[in-house]
């Protein structure tokens, strides 16, 4: 392959490298943490915090989406919306995983995680 060639692939990759690293360390107006609700995605699918901080999903398509835990300890859901955001603090560590009702379940579709460290 042609020197030039490595080149432009390594600078490529480089970029792609830095524009997800930026695109996961999204923050809100006050520091929360963001969650980009898309069609059909989640992104970041998998978002990982510190103890005591705040995500902030925030709704950027045109369908309909919720965020619905999987875990049974009284938290509450979203609404299901297609505009508008939804919080949630993480006081304790862990996983805690949710997903859309409409286009997900527990373990397939539109899901996610929150790791809280």
């Amino acid at each position: 392959m042609r020197l030039s060639v490595r080149r432009s692939l390594a600078a490529l990759a480089i970029s792609a490298a830095l524009f997800l690293a930026a695109c996961s360390e999204a923050t809100g107006p006050n520091g929360e943490k963001l969650v980009e609700v898309a069609d059909d995605v989640f992104n970041p699918m998998t978002r990982t915090i510190s103890a005591g901080e705040t995500v902030m999903w925030q709704w950027k398509g045109s369908n309909q989406h919720n965020v619905t835990w999987t875990e049974t300890s009284g938290t509450s859901n979203s609404p299901t919306q297609n505009s508008g955001t939804f919080t949630r603090s993480f006081s304790n560590t862990g996983t805690f995983n949710y997903f859309c009702t409409i286009h997900g379940t527990a373990t397939s579709g539109m899901r996610g995680s929150i790791v809280v460290q």
